[in-house]
C-alpha cells in the first residue's frame, strides 16, 4: 500500500527533473548550432589541388603552444605538470604471488572478469614482451 501512495509522488519528481535535464542539453545544443551558422561573405574558395610533400598541421587545442617542441621537450613539461610519472625501474621477481586457481574454476560461474594474480601477470609479460624481444623478427 505504501509503495502504491509513494510511487505516484516519485515518478512525477523523477519526471520534472529528467525534463529539466532534456531542456538543458536542448539549449546547449541550439547555442552550439547557432554559432555555426553564421556564413562569411566575401571569400572565395580555394582550389582543390593537393599538394604533395606537405603535412597537415594539428587540429588539436594547444597545437600552437607545442610546435616547436620536440618529443623530449613535451615529455619534461609532461613530467613537470605531473602528468607523467617517473617510476622506479622493476624487475619479474617483483612480482610476487602464486596463479590463482580459485578464479579460474569461478570464470565458469560467472562472466564477469576477475583481477589477474601477480603469476598471471609475470606469465603474461614474459610470453607477449620479453619472449618476442629475443626473436630473430625483432632483430
Amino acid at each position: 500500500m505504501a509503495r502504491d501512495e509513494v510511487m505516484p509522488v516519485v515518478q512525477t519528481e523523477y519526471q520534472k527533473e529528467v525534463d529539466e535535464m532534456i531542456k538543458m542539453e536542448l539549449e546547449n545544443l541550439k547555442l552550439q548550432l547557432a554559432g555555426g551558422k553564421k556564413k562569411k561573405k566575401g571569400k572565395k574558395k580555394k582550389s582543390k589541388k593537393k599538394k604533395k610533400g606537405k603535412k597537415k598541421k594539428n587540429k588539436l587545442p594547444g597545437a600552437k603552444a607545442i610546435a616547436h617542441m620536440n618529443e623530449y621537450e613535451m615529455l619534461v613539461e609532461l613530467v613537470k605538470a605531473g602528468i607523467v610519472k617517473r617510476l622506479p625501474p622493476a624487475n619479474l621477481k617483483d612480482f610476487i604471488g602464486e596463479f590463482n586457481y580459485i578464479h579460474m574454476m569461478m570464470e565458469d560461474l560467472n562472466d564477469r572478469p576477475r583481477e589477474p594474480s601477480m603469476a598471471l601477470i609475470r606469465q603474461l609479460v614474459t610470453e607477449f614482451i620479453i619472449f618476442p624481444l629475443g626473436s630473430a623478427l625483432v632483430r
